[in-house]
């Protein structure tokens, strides 16, 4: 019985892409109920073919998210971001640089999350999260064990979480929310390293970061 209660409460989320790209949130909040469980998300009915996908949480100006789409063409990327002006600037990127496997939707990415299929996701970045610096503020913070359990079990086997801080105190505090998240492991032999080549280089950390002094995270799921 209570199963069945349980499945008549789940409501189904429309997720209307306009331009088949973006979503703003006037268009989520209106779907958003109290007390009230969402399906999970069918990624077939908005992602191209079945190709790998990857998430970023909290795109920016949509940089960085750009960046990979034009060099993995063949593989799908959904980014989330809350702050209006520079979602904007990232639909306009997206749009000028014609990116047919990039979706981007502006609003709280760690309500989505909760909705994707488990194991379906390729790689999740999370790129200069808000590190709240005031220690009255550190509850806000995005990387919590709960949320970092959240990504692991979205992961597909031998996926990948990317994090990256300037922020010592705040990779010090991942660090140790890391340690009761059994499925994940550093593809490093320490937990983080300071420079990662590879990474590309965001306006952020470009304009604002100090060689040396950033705090590159490589999770690998078991």
């Amino acid at each position: 019985m209570q199963s069945e209660l349980s499945e008549r409460q789940l409501q189904k989320l429309e997720l209307n892409f306009e331009e088949n790209l973006y979503i703003y949130s006037d268009s989520i909040k209106d779907q958003l109920l109290p007390f009230t469980d969402y399906e999970t998300i069918n990624l077939n009915e908005f992602l191209k073919d079945n190709n790998s996908l990857n998430v970023e949480i909290g795109i920016g100006n949509g940089e960085f998210l750009a960046h990979l789409a034009e060099n993995y063409p063949d593989e799908n990327f959904l980014g989330f971001e809350v702050v209006k002006r520079v979602f904007k600037k990232a639909v306009s990127r997206i749009q000028r640089k014609r990116l047919e496997n990039v979706k981007l939707v502006h609003y709280d990415g760690s309500f989505f999350v909760s909705l994707l299929p488990e194991k379906s996701v390729s790689n999740f970045y999370v790129n200069f999260p808000d590190p709240w610096p005031k220690k009255k503020h550190h509850k806000r913070r995005l990387l919590k064990t709960p949320f970092l359990k959240l990504l692991a079990r979205k992961l597909k086997n031998d996926g990948t979480l990317y994090m990256v801080t300037d922020h010592e105190n705040y990779a010090k505090e991942i660090m140790t929310n890391l340690i009761p998240v059994d499925d994940l492991t550093s593809a490093f032999k320490s937990v983080y390293v300071n420079e990662l080549v590879d990474y590309y280089p965001t306006k952020y950390y470009r304009k604002f970061a100090n060689p040396g002094s950033v705090f590159f995270f490589k999770m690998k799921k078991l």
